[in-house]
């Protein structure tokens, strides 16, 4: 194997170890985690808030309207007892009367509307958990498969590293430099040719530099981008 070719295998594996890398990551994450099963639990928790809420209010506006029909109940009960017999009193009772009754219906309207409020929480919050319960019969599905294909992409970043490790060594520590300095600012480093052209920037190369690279006599770069050119 000439020098070249044997930089462009490193390369192959450097760039597999960066896939794998993020795969790894991505599974990991996958495990610990899962982005849409922490928002519909999140969801979950705002419904439920809602829906207490809501019962909160409507208890309130039904106590409200509780407490006008003992008011309107007892006035008239005093009202027409015979027990009163101011007429200026019996005018202001009449008077709280109609009053109470105004404030009685709008009271009755606001519970209803309160208990719809109620109604529609529930119905939010029972489609969200069902949701959350779906979520998490799929998670439950999904670990044992991640975990599976971690161990897999763990195996070959392994053999992969040991691979690296046995070329490297068998490699010039001088083309291992020359490697890594273009590898900082151009990938891919190693390319091959395009007929007579450079793959990496397109560009031609000299039939001299050509010729070098197909025998495979040291390492040619090419001339215009810098990058390690095997046959």
């Amino acid at each position: 194997m000439s020098r070249a070719s044997t930089l462009l295998s490193l390369q192959q594996i450097d760039d597999r170890l960066s896939t794998l890398a993020s795969d790894i990551a991505a599974t990991e994450a996958s495990i610990r985690g899962d982005p849409e099963l922490d928002r519909l639990r999140a969801a979950e928790a705002a419904a439920q808030e809602e829906h207490r809420t809501r019962g909160a209010g409507a208890r309130l506006a039904e106590l409200d309207a509780a407490s006008l029909q003992t008011r309107i109940r007892e006035l008239d009960r005093r009202l027409y007892s015979g027990t009163v017999r101011n007429p200026a009193e019996l005018m202001e009772m009449q008077r709280e009367l109609e009053t109470l009754r105004g404030r009685l219906s709008s009271a009755e309207d606001d519970a209803l509307e309160q208990m719809e409020q109620v109604d529609q929480a529930l119905a939010l919050l029972q489609d969200v958990s069902a949701r959350v319960a779906v979520r998490e019969s799929q998670r439950h599905e999904s670990i044992e498969p991640l975990r599976a294909r971690l161990a897999s992409l763990t195996a070959e970043r392994d053999v992969l590293n040991a691979d690296r490790d046995a070329l490297r060594a068998e490699t010039d520590p001088s083309d291992l430099s020359l490697y890594a300095r273009i590898a900082a600012h151009r990938r891919p480093a190693v390319t091959g040719l395009a007929g007579e052209f450079c793959a990496g920037c397109h560009m031609p190369v000299s039939n001299e530099e050509r010729r070098a690279v197909r025998t495979g006599t040291g390492l040619t770069q090419c001339a215009n981008c810098d990058r390690i050119l095997a046959p």
